[in-house]
């Protein structure tokens, strides 16, 4: 009899669990760790730190959706010992494992920019995202008192795919915060260092994107170097001037990493990522998995690692599942291939852009539709029909 561990309950690990315990010789134990009874559909992040869902909207109790074979344990960890196979946990006895899949997902990375961490609010849990929503509301609630234009000014820090996201968000909510505490129109300012928003978008679905939120007021001001985070302000260069946006909400989007769990655990990494082969597992370790956002899998001949994304985490839990059972059952492992189902950004409850395959891109209501859809099916796949039923967005 095996003891096979997946750390992490996010979209890698869950998938990952679901596709095991259907394959896995009978006797095999598995138990599932994550520091949170819920999973967050992080996807969906950016809705709850807007204010327009709320958090019970995306979460939901991960034991209640595991198969009835596999153990729950929650518990944080804190590092894992590949060379005697045990897992340390910071309020639980060491568990000891013959199969290990890591799957810890990211945190908010901040690059060392000085006052980012200290001023500057981060967008990656659900946690965060509430704390975001009820910063945001408190400064326009004080503006009457106040009558400072600071509270009534949002800064998204960062336009990749969450900051765009998010920013189609809050054009949708800002308007009603501003009529609940009948203030002025709330300012929405979007600071990106590059020139052009979404690289992952063709150019014309990444101009549209830009347009819708430019009509509906948020400043958008790409090419914008940002240097320090004030407490109230935004400092970036202008040239070789140095100027400032204030604002007393200040979210940062700029970027993640992978947990910290895999620098403390001495893995060889480059931002908690761990370069793996083509069958998720390491060389010298072969019964140690690595997927979803902690793991770097290398897009072909290009010797770039995928982009971190749900879809592609999804996909190496399918395999790392399917590899970890034909390794309990002697057979040969097999290749892990990502298969791209298209990209699809929301912005705001009625708009969107879609990019399916090469030659497939839809702007508008069918792409805000495709993204629901994506939405549901995940819920599906990650928790069960009942889930999908009573958090879903189709219809909405």
């Amino acid at each position: 009899m095996a003891d096979v561990v997946i750390l992490g309950a996010g979209y890698a690990g869950i998938r990952a669990v679901k596709t095991l315990s259907k394959l896995a010789p009978k006797g095999t134990t598995i138990t599932v760790v994550d520091q949170n009874a819920e999973h967050e559909e992080r996807t969906q992040l950016h809705e709850v730190a807007a204010g327009t869902v709320p958090a019970s909207k995306i979460t939901f109790n991960i034991q209640q959706v595991l198969p009835k074979d596999v153990q729950f344990l929650q518990a944080k960890v804190s590092k894992v010992d590949v060379s005697t196979k045990m897992v340390i946990l910071a309020n639980h006895a060491p568990l000891r494992y013959d199969y290990l899949i890591i799957a810890l997902g990211f945190r908010s990375e901040d690059f060392g920019l000085p006052g980012a961490a200290e001023n500057a609010l981060p967008l990656d849990n659900v946690t965060s995202a509430e704390t975001i929503t009820k910063t945001i509301e408190q400064h326009v609630a004080n503006y009457k008192q106040s009558q400072d234009p600071k509270d009534l000014t949002v800064i998204v820090a960062g336009a990749g795919f969450t900051g765009v996201e998010l920013l189609g968000e809050l054009t949708h909510s800002m308007p009603a915060l501003a009529k609940k505490y009948n203030t002025p129109p709330i300012k929405i300012i979007s600071m990106e260092m590059a020139t052009r928003i979404l690289p992952m978008f063709d150019e014309k679905l990444a101009n549209y994107a830009m347009d819708y939120l430019k009509s509906h007021g948020v400043t958008m001001m790409t090419g914008s170097k940002i240097t320090k985070i004030e407490p109230n302000a935004v400092v970036y260069a202008d040239g070789d001037q140095e100027k400032k946006v204030e604002g007393n909400t200040i979210i940062w989007t700029v970027g993640v990493s992978g947990s910290d769990v895999i620098a403390d655990s001495g893995f060889k990494q480059r931002r908690n990522r761990v370069v793996v082969s083509n069958h998720l597992n390491l060389d010298d370790h072969p019964e140690v998995f690595i997927i979803g956002d902690v793991s770097a899998v290398m897009a072909g001949d290009s010797g770039r690692p995928y982009p971190t994304t749900a879809q592609i985490s999804t996909q190496e839990g399918d395999q790392a599942g399917k590899n970890v059972a034909a390794a309990l059952n002697g057979q040969p492992l097999t290749d892990f291939v990502y298969k791209p189902k298209g990209t699809v950004a929301s912005l705001g409850s009625q708009d969107g852009i879609a990019q399916i395959g090469k030659g497939h891109k839809y702007t508008g209501f069918i792409a805000k539709m495709l993204k629901r859809v994506i939405t549901d099916k995940s819920l599906l796949e990650d928790a069960n029909l009942a889930t999908m039923l009573k958090q879903g967005r189709w219809p909405l």
